[in-house]
C-alpha cells in the first residue's frame, strides 16, 4: 500500500531530524537539509492519504485520520525543536525530547492500528 510506504519513508526522515537535533549545538545546515527532505516526504504522505480517504472504507479512513493526528502532534514538537535550534535556545530541549518520544510512541501505535484495519479490509473475501 502506497500510504504505508510513504509513512515509512517520512518517518525515517523525521528520525533523521531528531538525530540532527541530538548534539548540544546542531549543524543547522544539515538540519535544514533534513527538514527539507521531511517536508517533501510529508507531502507524499498527504497525497497517498487522500487516496485512502476517497477510496477506502470508513474504518480505514478513520484509522488514517488517527495517524494524521498523531503525526501532526509529533511534527509540532519537531518544528518547535528546529526553531529553538536556530535560535540557539536549549531551554525546552530536554522536555521536548521527552515529549517527542511519547508522541513518537503514539504515532507508532496509530500506524499499527492502521495496519490492522487495512489487514481486516484486504483479508476479507471479495
Amino acid at each position: 500500500m502506497s500510504y504505508l510506504a510513504a509513512l515509512h519513508d517520512r518517518d525515517i526522515a523525521m528520525d533523521a531530524i531528531f538525530e540532527a537535533l541530538r548534539p548540544s549545538v546542531p549543524d543547522l545546515e544539515q538540519l535544514d537539509e533534513r527538514v527539507g527532505r521531511f517536508v517533501g516526504l510529508a507531502r507524499e504522505v498527504h497525497r497517498t492519504a487522500e487516496v485512502v480517504l476517497v477510496e477506502g472504507p470508513p474504518a480505514l479512513a478513520q484509522a488514517a485520520g488517527r495517524v494524521g493526528g498523531a503525526s501532526g502532534d509529533l511534527s509540532e514538537v519537531m518544528r518547535r525543536m528546529v526553531k529553538d535550534a536556530h535560535a540557539l535556545d536549549a531551554t525546552r530541549k530536554a522536555a521536548d525530547t521527552a515529549l517527542a518520544a511519547q508522541r513518537e510512541q503514539a504515532l507508532h501505535q496509530a500506524v499499527k492500528r492502521f495496519r490492522s484495519a487495512a489487514a481486516d479490509v484486504f483479508d476479507k473475501p471479495r
